[in-house]
Parts: C-alpha cells; structure tokens; sequence
C-alpha cells in the first residue's frame, strides 16, 4: 500500500514537469544503450581475435633452435642449436608439465593431382600434433595415426586450399597424389580455417604427413621446430627453464642461456589478447558511464523540484511524526523509479539491436555478445548513479525543519 502510494504520487510529481522527466527519461536510456551496445560489440570483437588467434592451439609452446648467446664447456658463443627428434622423447620423459610434444620436419614440395598443381608446405608431424594445433579432419577421413608414424607409411592430410587446388570440389580421400614424385595417399582433409596467427604459412596451405615417413622418403634430416602441449595451469616461463634444462644437457648449452631456443608461447599470447581487451572493454564502460553520469545530472535536477515542489508536504508528514529516514527513503525509492524506467527502456532497445546485429555478418568485428556480466555491470552502475543523483535532494529533504516547511 506505501509503495502504491509513493509511485502514484511521484507520477502526479513528474507529470508536472514532462518535459524535463522525459529529456531526463531519454538521457537515462541513452546512456544504458551505450553502455549495453559498446560493450557487447567490444565482448565480441574480444572473442573473435582470441578465438582466430587460438586456432593454432591454447596451451602450446613453438620451440626453434637458435644461436647460443654464452660459451659453455669449452664451446664458443654463437653455435647453432639443432633440433633433433630424440629431444622430443626426452621432453616427454623427463618435464612433468609438457602432455604432449611433436617434432616438426618442414620443406616446400611440388605436388600434383587430379585438377591441378601445387607447390605447398610440407609438414612432417607425430599424430599427437593434430590435437595440439587445432586441425579438425572434416568427416570421412582422419589425421596421422600411430601406425601411420610406425610403419612410415606415405599418407597425407591436405590444407583446405592445397586440396581444392589439387581436387577442385571432387573428393579427395582414398585419392593418390605425388608428392615430389613420390605417391601418396589421401586420408584426410581439413576445413578452411580462420587463422590470424600462423609460422610459416597458414594450415590452409600446409600438407601434413607422418615425421617418421618425412624422415626416410623425403630425406628431411632434422625437425625445423618442436610443438610442445603444456598441462592445464602450466606458466610458459616456468616450463621453459624445464626445458632449457634438459635440452642444455643434450646439447651441451648453458640451461640459463636464454637465447639458445627461439619460442612462442601461444597460451601466453592469448593471455595477454584478453588483459588487452579487458582493458578495452573497461575504457568503453567508463564511456558508457559518463554518458549515464550526464543523466545523472538530469535525475538530481528531477529530484530537487520534486523537493522543492513537496516541501509542505514534507513538513506535515514530519510534523506527525514522520522520521527523517522515512523522508530520506521516500525520495531515493522515487530516484530509483526513476532510473528503472529510464535504464530499462535502454535495456529493451539495447537488446533488440544487438540481437539483430548478432545474427548479421560482421566479419572481422565478430558478432555482439551480451552476457550477464554485461546485464549485472549495467544493473550496477544504473544503481550506482541512481543513488547518487538522489542522495543530495533526499538529504536536504529529509533535513527540512517542520516549522519551515509548512511556512513555505
């Protein structure tokens, strides 16, 4: 019954002064809409750089052997560190915190097939490496097996474009094609791929084939890199001494000497993608909140005539005994009302627009996202300036001196 009261003696206030509760109205819808749209765009352009930048792999770390930066045991500084296939079983063996890790022979070979050539990169893998890097077999066929890398048998998974290069829209499993003129067998396809970060060219464009049959029928003597999976809530950094470790040993290299290796932590990319965009999406919110500050302004301006408009009114109500909480109460429940109805029609119009715009192509800028942080971020500041705006003009309400307010 108080609450009916209240909200039906703030109408009959507002209807007084339309043309300022609606501007105020408006800046209150305005500033929730811009808060709702910028940070849903920004959550979406956040996930769409994280997810084409994941797709070679969340938890991995790319090795290279360079040059060492310190003399050691007798050997100068500046020797070249090369990779070899057993480092792999040593990594596996040896550093609890990698799960998996693949050697990787690299060369350029010129390939044929039934509708055309090619001239792709050539990856020698293990079949752990499929997993690692993200590349998803379309259906009917499969990536390298461990039969495949024990037998050394000459089968190959085509990069989405190297397929459509040597097939065209024709099928390409179960299908031979020469590979330097060397025959293999196709197993698998991988579908395109959104990939903004890459080495050496993206997977599009790569033909991936058992390392042990990269090894003995295209004479490739060396990995060009390792692929190294680390175990969930693993720190690249502190692996990487690991690593150095067992490596140094193998190699003869001062485990401290951090130029021996060459390495791109992936997983710690992607971290650092999302405190970037975090940032971002701050920045847009503390936007979004000035402008609902600028409202702000509006509903205190509100709130004071509603005051200044119900002085007497205050005054016979604290003349029968109404306590100044009660006033104080009264006027931030009005402010409230307010900025609910101001901020929910926002939210209505913010959620129709980026529902719309979530199912239009936005390329590169990636779909609007809104989520409940968004909807609980929004909630919040709504609240927050609210009460501020209506904390002075409910203080000096609930201030007035009985006596003063019925003379007025």
């Amino acid at each position: 019954m108080q609450l009916r009261i209240v909200v039906s003696q703030f109408w009959r206030d507002l209807k007084a002064h339309r043309l300022r509760t609606g501007l105020t109205l408006f800046g209150l819808g305005w500033g929730t809409f811009c808060v709702i749209v910028l940070l849903s765009f920004g959550e979406g352009l956040n996930r769409e750089v994280v997810r084409k930048s994941s797709a070679m792999g969340d938890q991995i770390i790319l090795i290279w052997g360079s040059r060492t930066g310190k003399a050691y045991e007798g050997l100068p500084q500046g020797r070249y560190i090369r990779l070899e296939d057993r480092d792999v079983d040593a990594l596996l063996a040896e550093v609890p915190a990698v799960l998996n890790a693949s050697p990787e022979y690299q060369t350029q070979s010129a390939m044929k097939g039934p509708a055309g050539e090619s001239t792709p990169s050539i990856s020698g893998v293990r079949p752990s490496f499929g997993k690692m890097r993200k590349l998803d077999v379309l259906p009917g066929g499969r990536f390298i097996n461990e039969p495949d890398e024990k037998d050394r048998r000459r089968v190959a998974v085509l990069g989405a474009q190297v397929k459509q290069d040597l097939f065209g829209e024709g099928d390409a499993i179960g299908k031979t094609v020469e590979m330097s003129g060397v025959p293999f067998l196709v197993v698998g396809s991988l579908p395109k791929k959104d990939q903004d970060s890459n080495y050496n060219g993206p997977d599009d464009t790569k033909v991936f084939i058992p390392a042990a049959t990269a090894h003995a029928s295209l004479g490739i003597e060396r990995p060009g890199n390792f692929v190294v999976e680390l175990q969930k809530g693993s720190k690249g950094k502190v692996v990487m001494k690991d690593i150095n470790q067992v490596f140094g040993r193998l190699h003869h290299y001062d485990p401290t000497d951090e130029e021996a290796l060459m390495t791109w932590d992936v997983g710690e990319m992607i971290g650092m993608l999302t405190t970037v965009f975090l940032g971002f999406k701050v920045f847009l919110a503390l936007i979004g909140a000035l402008t609902l500050a600028v409202a702000g302004i509006g509903v205190a301006n509100i709130m004071s005539m509603v005051v200044e408009d119900r002085t007497s009114h205050i005054g016979i109500a604290m003349a029968l005994g109404a306590r100044n909480r009660w006033v104080l109460g009264q006027i931030l429940l009005e402010t409230l009302l307010v900025t609910t109805v101001g901020g929910g029609a926002g939210v209505l119009r913010a959620v129709v627009v980026v529902g719309v715009a979530g199912h239009a192509p936005m390329g590169e800028m990636g779909a609007p996202v809104f989520s409940w942080q968004i909807a609980a971020l929004t909630a919040g500041l709504l609240g927050i300036i609210g009460i501020a705006s209506g904390m002075g003009p409910a203080r000096r309400a609930a201030r007035l001196n009985p006596a003063e307010a019925l003379r007025s």
